[in-house]
Protein backbone atom coordinates (compact mmCIF):
# COMPACT_ATOMS: atom_id res chain seq x y z
CA UNK A 1 0.00 0.00 0.00
CA UNK A 2 3.36 2.64 1.00
CA UNK A 3 4.53 1.82 -2.49
CA UNK A 4 1.12 2.31 -4.49
CA UNK A 5 0.68 5.48 -2.72
CA UNK A 6 4.22 6.59 -3.92
CA UNK A 7 3.54 5.59 -7.25
CA UNK A 8 0.52 7.81 -7.15
CA UNK A 9 2.57 10.85 -5.63
CA UNK A 10 5.08 10.36 -8.11
CA UNK A 11 2.30 10.43 -10.97
CA UNK A 12 0.28 13.69 -9.33
CA UNK A 13 3.50 15.12 -9.19
CA UNK A 14 4.63 14.38 -12.73
CA UNK A 15 1.02 15.62 -13.87
CA UNK A 16 1.04 18.80 -12.37
CA UNK A 17 4.73 19.62 -13.81
CA UNK A 18 3.16 18.49 -17.25
CA UNK A 19 0.56 20.96 -16.81
CA UNK A 20 2.81 23.79 -15.48
CA UNK A 21 4.97 23.23 -18.69
CA UNK A 22 2.55 24.20 -21.12
CA UNK A 23 1.01 26.77 -19.21
CA UNK A 24 4.88 28.03 -19.31
CA UNK A 25 5.07 27.14 -23.34
CA UNK A 26 1.64 29.37 -23.84
CA UNK A 27 3.08 31.84 -21.97
CA UNK A 28 6.45 32.56 -23.18
CA UNK A 29 4.47 32.12 -26.80
CA UNK A 30 2.80 35.32 -26.20
CA UNK A 31 5.96 37.07 -24.77
CA UNK A 32 8.00 36.47 -27.89
CA UNK A 33 5.31 37.44 -30.13
CA UNK A 34 4.92 40.51 -28.55
CA UNK A 35 8.58 41.79 -27.89
CA UNK A 36 8.73 40.64 -31.90
CA UNK A 37 5.49 43.18 -32.65
CA UNK A 38 7.02 45.89 -30.38
CA UNK A 39 10.01 45.97 -32.48
CA UNK A 40 12.34 44.49 -29.87
CA UNK A 41 12.92 41.25 -31.45
CA UNK A 42 12.23 40.81 -34.95
CA UNK A 43 14.23 38.80 -38.04
CA UNK A 44 14.54 40.01 -41.08
CA UNK A 45 12.55 37.07 -42.69
CA UNK A 46 9.44 37.81 -40.61
CA UNK A 47 9.60 41.52 -40.90
CA UNK A 48 6.54 42.65 -43.25
CA UNK A 49 4.44 39.98 -43.71
CA UNK A 50 1.47 42.28 -43.07
CA UNK A 51 1.15 42.30 -39.14
CA UNK A 52 1.50 46.25 -39.44
CA UNK A 53 -1.66 47.05 -37.54
CA UNK A 54 -0.31 44.45 -34.79
CA UNK A 55 2.71 46.00 -34.83
CA UNK A 56 1.05 49.78 -33.98
CA UNK A 57 -0.85 48.39 -31.50
CA UNK A 58 2.33 46.68 -29.24
CA UNK A 59 4.10 49.83 -29.23
CA UNK A 60 1.31 51.65 -28.38
CA UNK A 61 0.59 48.96 -25.07
CA UNK A 62 4.72 49.72 -24.53
CA UNK A 63 5.00 53.03 -24.18
CA UNK A 64 1.97 53.06 -21.64
CA UNK A 65 -1.10 54.01 -23.37
CA UNK A 66 -4.49 52.42 -21.81
CA UNK A 67 -5.35 49.44 -24.55
CA UNK A 68 -8.12 48.47 -21.68
CA UNK A 69 -9.79 51.70 -22.80
CA UNK A 70 -9.52 50.98 -26.83
CA UNK A 71 -10.68 47.33 -25.90
CA UNK A 72 -14.18 49.13 -25.08
CA UNK A 73 -15.12 50.39 -28.49
CA UNK A 74 -14.39 47.31 -30.54
CA UNK A 75 -12.46 48.14 -34.25
CA UNK A 76 -14.73 48.91 -37.30
CA UNK A 77 -15.33 45.89 -39.38
CA UNK A 78 -13.75 44.73 -42.73
CA UNK A 79 -16.01 44.48 -45.18
CA UNK A 80 -17.32 40.96 -45.50
CA UNK A 81 -17.21 39.34 -48.66
CA UNK A 82 -20.23 37.66 -50.45
CA UNK A 83 -20.00 34.19 -51.80
CA UNK A 84 -21.64 31.10 -51.98
CA UNK A 85 -20.11 28.65 -49.71
CA UNK A 86 -19.26 25.22 -51.28
CA UNK A 87 -19.61 23.13 -47.64
CA UNK A 88 -18.07 23.28 -44.18
CA UNK A 89 -14.67 22.19 -43.32
CA UNK A 90 -14.11 20.64 -39.47
CA UNK A 91 -10.53 20.22 -38.68
CA UNK A 92 -8.84 19.02 -35.40
CA UNK A 93 -5.21 20.15 -35.25
CA UNK A 94 -2.29 17.99 -34.18
CA UNK A 95 1.25 18.88 -33.09
CA UNK A 96 2.72 21.33 -30.30
CA UNK A 97 1.35 24.72 -30.21
CA UNK A 98 3.08 26.47 -32.55
CA UNK A 99 2.80 23.28 -35.11
CA UNK A 100 -1.15 23.70 -34.37
CA UNK A 101 -0.54 27.27 -35.03
CA UNK A 102 0.74 26.55 -38.63
CA UNK A 103 -1.99 24.09 -39.76
CA UNK A 104 -4.29 26.86 -38.52
CA UNK A 105 -2.98 28.81 -41.00
CA UNK A 106 -3.32 26.52 -43.64
CA UNK A 107 -6.65 25.43 -43.11
CA UNK A 108 -7.33 28.96 -43.51
CA UNK A 109 -5.84 29.37 -46.81
CA UNK A 110 -7.56 26.08 -48.02
CA UNK A 111 -11.01 27.43 -46.79
CA UNK A 112 -10.76 30.78 -48.77
CA UNK A 113 -9.44 28.62 -51.93
CA UNK A 114 -12.49 26.41 -52.03
CA UNK A 115 -15.18 28.98 -50.48
CA UNK A 116 -15.80 26.78 -47.92
CA UNK A 117 -16.91 27.67 -44.03
CA UNK A 118 -14.59 27.12 -42.13
CA UNK A 119 -15.39 25.81 -38.02
CA UNK A 120 -13.51 27.50 -35.63
CA UNK A 121 -10.05 24.80 -35.45
CA UNK A 122 -10.20 22.22 -32.41
CA UNK A 123 -7.02 21.62 -30.89
CA UNK A 124 -5.19 18.74 -30.25
CA UNK A 125 -5.80 17.22 -26.54
CA UNK A 126 -4.34 13.93 -27.28
CA UNK A 127 -0.93 13.20 -28.78
CA UNK A 128 1.89 15.47 -28.69
CA UNK A 129 0.30 18.71 -27.25
CA UNK A 130 -1.88 16.67 -24.44
CA UNK A 131 -3.28 19.91 -22.88
CA UNK A 132 -6.94 20.23 -22.45
CA UNK A 133 -7.11 23.72 -23.40
CA UNK A 134 -9.75 25.41 -26.26
CA UNK A 135 -8.93 27.39 -29.07
CA UNK A 136 -10.36 30.05 -27.33
CA UNK A 137 -8.78 29.27 -23.89
CA UNK A 138 -5.59 30.77 -26.32
CA UNK A 139 -7.09 33.07 -28.64
CA UNK A 140 -9.01 35.58 -29.06
CA UNK A 141 -12.31 33.50 -31.04
CA UNK A 142 -14.14 37.00 -32.25
CA UNK A 143 -10.84 38.36 -33.15
CA UNK A 144 -10.27 35.13 -35.13
CA UNK A 145 -13.76 35.43 -36.91
CA UNK A 146 -13.91 39.59 -37.63
CA UNK A 147 -10.46 40.05 -38.79
CA UNK A 148 -10.74 37.59 -41.71
CA UNK A 149 -14.77 38.50 -42.78
CA UNK A 150 -13.25 40.01 -45.85
CA UNK A 151 -11.48 36.52 -46.73
CA UNK A 152 -13.80 33.91 -45.55
CA UNK A 153 -16.52 32.78 -43.26
CA UNK A 154 -15.69 31.33 -39.68
CA UNK A 155 -18.48 30.01 -38.13
CA UNK A 156 -18.13 29.05 -33.99
CA UNK A 157 -20.04 25.63 -34.76
CA UNK A 158 -21.59 23.95 -37.47
CA UNK A 159 -25.73 24.51 -38.04
CA UNK A 160 -27.93 22.27 -35.81
CA UNK A 161 -29.20 20.31 -38.78
CA UNK A 162 -25.38 19.35 -40.01
CA UNK A 163 -24.45 19.09 -36.26
CA UNK A 164 -27.07 16.26 -36.25
CA UNK A 165 -26.12 14.95 -39.39
CA UNK A 166 -22.52 14.53 -38.50
CA UNK A 167 -23.21 12.67 -35.07
CA UNK A 168 -24.49 10.16 -37.33
CA UNK A 169 -22.10 10.01 -39.91
CA UNK A 170 -18.92 12.41 -41.21
CA UNK A 171 -16.60 11.87 -43.79
CA UNK A 172 -13.50 12.70 -42.19
CA UNK A 173 -9.91 12.33 -43.81
CA UNK A 174 -6.16 13.50 -43.61
CA UNK A 175 -5.48 15.85 -45.95
CA UNK A 176 -1.96 14.40 -48.29
CA UNK A 177 1.29 15.77 -47.07
CA UNK A 178 3.16 18.45 -49.57
CA UNK A 179 0.08 19.22 -51.40
CA UNK A 180 0.03 22.29 -53.71
CA UNK A 181 -3.59 24.15 -54.30
CA UNK A 182 -4.62 21.53 -57.12
CA UNK A 183 -5.10 18.55 -54.80
CA UNK A 184 -7.28 20.42 -52.71
CA UNK A 185 -9.02 22.04 -55.96
CA UNK A 186 -9.68 18.65 -57.58
CA UNK A 187 -9.74 16.32 -55.03
CA UNK A 188 -11.24 17.78 -51.63
CA UNK A 189 -13.65 20.40 -52.98
CA UNK A 190 -15.61 17.63 -55.03
CA UNK A 191 -16.16 15.53 -51.51
CA UNK A 192 -16.31 18.71 -49.69
CA UNK A 193 -19.59 19.51 -52.56
CA UNK A 194 -20.95 15.41 -51.82
CA UNK A 195 -20.80 15.29 -48.21
CA UNK A 196 -21.45 19.11 -47.37
CA UNK A 197 -19.60 18.93 -44.29
CA UNK A 198 -15.92 17.56 -44.92
CA UNK A 199 -13.40 17.07 -41.83
CA UNK A 200 -9.78 17.06 -41.90
CA UNK A 201 -8.68 14.94 -38.60
CA UNK A 202 -4.83 16.42 -38.90
CA UNK A 203 -3.20 19.24 -39.87
CA UNK A 204 0.10 18.99 -40.86
CA UNK A 205 -0.81 19.41 -44.28
CA UNK A 206 2.32 21.51 -44.84
CA UNK A 207 0.52 23.23 -47.75
CA UNK A 208 3.30 23.47 -50.20
CA UNK A 209 4.41 26.84 -50.21
CA UNK A 210 6.66 26.17 -53.52
CA UNK A 211 5.29 27.98 -56.33
CA UNK A 212 2.10 28.33 -54.26
CA UNK A 213 0.20 32.09 -55.72
CA UNK A 214 1.67 35.11 -54.12
CA UNK A 215 -2.37 35.63 -52.83
CA UNK A 216 -2.48 32.59 -50.53
CA UNK A 217 1.00 33.29 -49.34
CA UNK A 218 -0.31 36.77 -48.32
CA UNK A 219 -3.23 35.28 -46.61
CA UNK A 220 -1.61 32.33 -44.61
CA UNK A 221 0.85 35.69 -43.46
CA UNK A 222 -2.03 37.58 -42.29
CA UNK A 223 -3.62 34.53 -40.23
CA UNK A 224 -0.18 34.13 -38.30
CA UNK A 225 0.58 37.90 -37.49
CA UNK A 226 -2.76 39.24 -37.57
CA UNK A 227 -6.05 36.78 -36.88
CA UNK A 228 -4.14 34.80 -34.30
CA UNK A 229 -4.08 36.86 -31.34
CA UNK A 230 -3.62 35.62 -28.32
CA UNK A 231 -6.69 36.15 -25.61
CA UNK A 232 -6.49 39.64 -23.60
CA UNK A 233 -5.57 37.70 -20.63
CA UNK A 234 -2.26 35.89 -21.92
CA UNK A 235 -1.78 39.31 -23.73
CA UNK A 236 -2.18 41.13 -20.68
CA UNK A 237 0.70 38.50 -18.95
CA UNK A 238 3.03 38.86 -21.62
CA UNK A 239 3.00 42.27 -21.29
CA UNK A 240 3.74 42.94 -17.73
CA UNK A 241 6.66 40.38 -18.41
CA UNK A 242 8.31 42.51 -21.08
CA UNK A 243 7.61 45.40 -18.78
CA UNK A 244 9.45 43.78 -15.90
CA UNK A 245 11.99 42.50 -17.97
CA UNK A 246 12.79 46.28 -19.56
CA UNK A 247 12.77 47.69 -16.15
CA UNK A 248 16.17 45.48 -15.76
CA UNK A 249 17.46 46.75 -18.68
CA UNK A 250 18.46 45.19 -22.39
CA UNK A 251 17.28 42.17 -22.73
CA UNK A 252 17.22 39.06 -24.79
CA UNK A 253 13.79 36.81 -25.81
CA UNK A 254 15.14 33.40 -26.95
CA UNK A 255 12.82 30.44 -27.75
CA UNK A 256 14.63 27.16 -26.71
CA UNK A 257 12.38 25.59 -29.63
CA UNK A 258 12.56 27.81 -32.61
CA UNK A 259 13.35 25.30 -35.48
CA UNK A 260 13.75 25.67 -39.14
CA UNK A 261 10.81 24.00 -40.02
CA UNK A 262 8.57 26.77 -37.99
CA UNK A 263 10.25 29.26 -39.83
CA UNK A 264 10.67 27.26 -44.01
CA UNK A 265 7.17 26.44 -43.76
CA UNK A 266 5.57 30.02 -42.65
CA UNK A 267 5.36 30.49 -46.16
CA UNK A 268 6.34 33.93 -45.34
CA UNK A 269 9.48 35.32 -47.46
CA UNK A 270 8.34 39.16 -48.24
CA UNK A 271 11.25 41.62 -47.79
CA UNK A 272 13.95 38.53 -48.27
CA UNK A 273 16.54 38.32 -50.89
CA UNK A 274 16.14 35.73 -53.40
CA UNK A 275 19.19 34.20 -52.07
CA UNK A 276 17.45 33.77 -48.29
CA UNK A 277 13.99 32.52 -50.56
CA UNK A 278 16.13 29.83 -51.83
CA UNK A 279 17.66 28.98 -48.11
CA UNK A 280 14.02 29.16 -46.94
CA UNK A 281 12.91 26.57 -50.06
CA UNK A 282 16.12 24.34 -49.10
CA UNK A 283 15.12 24.28 -45.53
CA UNK A 284 11.51 23.05 -46.05
CA UNK A 285 12.88 20.02 -48.24
CA UNK A 286 15.09 18.84 -45.58
CA UNK A 287 12.57 19.30 -43.11
CA UNK A 288 10.32 17.61 -44.92
CA UNK A 289 12.74 14.60 -45.61
CA UNK A 290 12.66 15.08 -41.53
CA UNK A 291 9.59 14.60 -41.06
CA UNK A 292 8.21 11.95 -43.47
Amino acid sequence: MVVAAGHGGRRRRAWRWAMRAAASAVVWTAVVQLASIAGLWRPRVLADCGGGGGAATGLAALAGEDRVAARLSPPALVPRRIYKSNGYLLVTCNGGLNQMRAGICDMVTIARYLNLTLVVPELDKRSFWADSSEFGDIFDVSHFINSLRDELMIVKELPMKLKLKTKRRLYSMPPVSWSNETYYLKRVLRLARKHKVIHFNKTDARLANNGLPVKLQRLRCRVNFEALRFTPQIEALGRKLISTLQKSGQFVVLHLRYEMDMLSFSGCTHGCSDEETEELTRMRFVCNDLHY
